[in-house]
């Protein structure tokens, strides 16, 4: 091979090497100068002109236009970005904030956890990346997962299909206490997330909605027969996580209670189908429609600073269970 051949072989993979470092930055949603690029690379402004028109090209091809835009000039920051492709992105905020809500939640192994976070940085910035991992490194290390996690997202796939296809399932469950699976069959409506564990909501035949945590399903079989549900009448996970808490059912009710509370804000956040009746000296009052067995959780968890009102059978079912709770504490406490 001549000289003249070599060098034009070595200008054609710098070239091309320049070419993909200015398609990946773009891609992560940064932006790239003229003059940066002529610095960095050593070329001509004339030279970036033909790369970006180059990138234009392929970008136009290999892309939906309509869906992912193209190259353009920012004349204020005087730089060319990808219109559309940083918005499809997660910027580094964003990530941040999310790693943060998966840290708390604690519905993940700490392996997924990892896995996910790495997959997240892969679309920061260098210095963004570092910058975040800092920050997280502590909290990752002191990630404490939940003593029955482990991987649910190929249960959680499984079982997204089957209520697409609105198909029957049938589940070998280990309900809590037990020491055995047994076999369910149910007409799968939704997948939520709350405190710490996902749940598949599900129907017996027509019976109310009930809540089975993925990680006590030991077998999940996609059964041939099909179920059909009505659109008008479809379950709404949306309405639902608005009436329970704790993922606890029990009956769909109207309760009234009185708060004061330090926050309530905090009880608006909780239940947000609650209204405020009235407000004076002794407090606010409220009217929810929740499950009544994981709202009694709830309102248990207010000490004092919470009273059932209506209705009568539900405020002496509270009456009750606060005075057995009560007498576990009239005695002396004997230690071993």
């Amino acid at each position: 091979m001549s000289t003249n051949d070599t060098q034009f072989s070595e200008e054609k993979t710098d070239r091309s090497m320049r070419l993909l470092q200015m398609f990946d930055r773009l891609q992560r949603g940064s932006g790239i100068s003229t003059k940066a690029l002529q610095q960095e690379f050593g070329i001509t402004a004339k030279s970036v002109q033909r790369d970006i028109g180059e990138l234009r090209v392929y970008i136009a091809e290999a892309y939906t236009p309509s869906v992912y835009g193209n190259i353009e000039y920012n004349r204020i920051r005087k730089e060319y970005y990808w219109r559309n492709r940083s918005d499809m992105l997660l910027h580094e905020k964003e990530i941040l904030l999310l790693a943060t809500i998966l840290l708390e939640s604690r519905g993940l192994t700490k392996e997924e956890l990892n896995r996910l976070v790495d997959k997240m940085l892969v679309q920061c910035s260098p210095e963004s990346e570092k910058h975040i991992r800092s920050l997280l490194k502590n909290e990752l290390f002191l990630y404490k997962q939940t003593e029955n996690a482990h991987t649910v997202k190929d249960l959680l796939w499984q079982l997204s299909e089957a209520k697409q296809q609105q198909r029957y399932v049938l589940l070998e469950y280990k309900r809590v206490g037990a020491r055995a699976y047994e076999s369910i069959k149910v007409k799968p409506l939704g997948i939520m997330f709350s405190e710490m564990y996902f749940y598949l909501l599900a129907q017996l035949e027509e019976s109310a909605p009930i809540a089975f945590r993925l990680d006590r399903i030991g077998e999940c079989s996609l059964l041939a027969e099909h179920f059909h549900v009505e659109y008008t009448s479809r379950f709404q996970p949306g309405e639902f996580r608005k009436e329970i808490q704790f993922m606890s059912t029990g009956e769909l009710r109207q309760v009234k209670f009185r708060f004061w509370g330090k926050s309530l804000e905090a009880v608006l956040d909780r239940l947000p189908n609650a209204v405020v009746v009235s407000q004076d000296e002794r407090g606010t009052v409220l009217q929810a429609e929740v499950y009544t067995r994981g709202a009694k959780m709830w309102f248990l968890s207010q000490a004092e600073f919470l009273e059932v009102l209506e209705p009568a059978d539900f405020r002496q079912e509270m009456q009750e269970t606060i005075s057995r709770m009560l007498g576990n504490y009239q005695e002396q406490v004997q230690l071993p």
